[in-house]
Parts: C-alpha cells; structure tokens; sequence
C-alpha cells in the first residue's frame, strides 16, 4: 500500500490545543494514505512497523520539534539497514524550529496539502538532505548544554510554552542580568568543558553554553548556525561565555545568521566530538530534556531526505537538495 503515511503526537500544542485536528489531516489525507494518533512511543513504533511493512512513500510527523527527533529514532530502529522513507515535518508544536529551517513557512495543513497534490499528480517533490545527529545513542538535529538547558526548565516550569513566552523570559533574564540578579547568575553559570573535534587535540574551554546542530535555527528565528546543513556528515558546534547583556547587543548577527566571528562565541565544524565535563549537567535534544551526565560522544547520524513541498525553497546555494517521485501513476479525476 504505498501512499502517505502520517505519525501524530496527540500530546503536540496544535495537536492538544484543537483534538479534531488531525481529523482535518485525515480528511486532506483521503485514499492516499493512513493517519496515526499515537499516545505512546510503543504506538509510534507500532506505526512504523506498519508503515515499513506496506512501504509507505512518505512519512509525515504531525508535532514538535521533541515528537521529530523521537519519532524519527523510532524509524531507524524499525527501519534497520533499509533506508527510511523520505520524511514531512508538519509543524505542530510550539517552535518547531527544525521545518522552519528547513523552509516550510506555511500550517501543517497547506504543507499537506501542497504535498497531496503534488503527489496525487505523480510531480516530483523538492527534499533537503541532511544528516541528523547521533548523542550517546539518541538522534536528533540539536543538542544543547548549560543555560540551553536552565533556561529551558524555567520555560516548561512556568507552563506558558508559546513564542511570546519564550520571548518575555529571554526578556527577563537579560532584564535580571543587568541588575545582577541571582536567575540570570543561575542559567549562565560557566561550565568547565574540555571537548576534541575529530582527530584534533582537546581543548578545554569555560562556557555556559554549549551547542551541536544540523539545523540552522534555534527558538525566536535565531539562525545560530548557518553553515550547519553544507557538507554532509559535517555539524557546526557553537558555545559561549558571554553575559546576557553581553548577547543581547550580538542580536542582530545571531538573528541574521552571519559567519563571521562574534565576541566571546566560539565555534567548530565537526564530524566527531567528544565532550567531558568537570561536573554533570542536564542536556536538551532538540527541547526534550535529559538526565545529567559528564561525557558526550557525538557524531553525525543517517543522512534522510526531507520534504519542502512550498515554491519558496530555501535559497541558500550551499544547501544541498534532491527531488523524490515520480511514483506509480496516478491521475486526480
């Protein structure tokens, strides 16, 4: 049965917000595929499985960044040695900084839609290639440590998941910052990291945060890392010991997503890194939090394809791209 295959993460802020909506994915869906509400991981295995066994041609994951990255493991472990179908992000979380990065602008519905039609129609889709990473035996596209992941757990605290609500505590930190108050000192307390890149020697650096990634946007449309998705198997890394007030006068550079260097940020390309730390500290994997640990081995996972079925494709020449289809022949009556 090829066709479409959809994942949707019930738990997801579209998705938990307006319950029916993947009732709307459904009905866009039709013939052309199969829509799964998945309230577990063993669910979202279940479906993978399914999908595997009916060769489904595309993959759709309606949720978040976190519901990406776990559904996304979930495949290459269903998937094995066999390539895993080519995959569409429709942005159903809070951020979902990883679609956006990869140029999909528009709702989770047009970006089926958009996908439907073309494929009903048997027209080639526009992918990006990109590699995902591989963390202590995870995958995901980020990976984060320090104020990343403080600032984090002060987010999901206060129960206001939203841009407008990340927005007013990057506010507030910088606010606390200036006055020397003890949440800002909190979150951006140095850690001691000694990390070696590839075959390189180790260097040891103080910095409160510290991030690998292969895409090129964090949360608020900061384009932290713009050569992340270039080469193949290659990650940028990036880390800081600048105060709060200090990255608030970078805004404009971090924003825009400029190369060239910037005060008291640091940063690497890389295929391998290894990174320990003096004490142990909890990690984010593209905004899922994990248990605390002092040793990271990080390399560059599977490459997939990923589909951006708008006209307005990324422009960036260095990003690589393919095109998936045609498939069997199909005509719209």
């Amino acid at each position: 049965m090829p066709g479409i295959g959809i994942i949707s993460n019930p738990n997801a802020g579209l998705n938990k917000l307006s319950p029916k909506f993947k009732d709307r994915l459904a009905l866009i869906l039709g013939q052309d595929g199969e829509l799964v509400s998945t309230g577990t991981l063993d669910d979202a295995e279940a479906a993978a499985r399914a999908f595997k066994k009916f060769e489904i041609d595309i993959v759709a994951i309606s949720g978040g960044d976190g519901t990406a990255h776990r559904t996304i493991e979930l495949m290459l472990k269903v998937y094995g040695d066999q390539p895993v179908p080519p995959v569409l992000l429709l942005p159903s979380g809070t951020q979902n900084m990883v679609p956006k990065s990869f140029g999909i602008r528009g709702s989770s519905l047009s970006t089926l839609l958009l996908t439907i039609a073309r494929y009903k129609h048997n027209v080639p889709i526009r992918c990006i290639k990109r590699n995902i990473l591989r963390v202590n035996g995870h995958y995901s596209f980020m990976f984060g440590i320090g104020s990343a992941t403080r600032f984090l757990k002060l987010y999901y605290d206060r129960d206001a998941t939203s841009a407008l609500g990340a927005a007013k505590l990057v506010a507030e930190v910088i606010g606390d910052s200036i006055m020397g108050g003890e949440m800002a000192s909190n979150i951006t307390r140095n850690m001691e990291i000694s990390y070696r890149a590839d075959e390189g020697p180790a260097v040891r650096v103080s910095a409160h945060a510290f991030f690998c990634s292969f895409v090129e946007k964090l949360a608020l449309g900061f384009k932290l890392f713009p050569r992340a998705g270039w080469d193949k198997n290659v990650f940028e890394a990036a880390w800081t010991w600048a105060t709060p007030v200090s990255l608030g006068k970078q805004i404009p550079a971090l924003w825009l997503g400029r190369i060239d260097r910037q005060k008291q940020v640091g940063r690497t390309m890389a295929r391998t890194l290894q990174l320990v730390l003096e004490s142990p500290e909890s990690y984010t994997l593209d905004g899922e939090l994990y248990e605390p640990e002092t040793e990271f081995l990080i390399t560059a996972g599977p490459e997939l394809c990923f589909v951006v079925p708008g006209l307005g494709l990324r422009k960036d020449k260095m990003v690589r791209t393919t095109r998936i289809g045609p498939w069997a022949m199909r005509y719209m009556l």
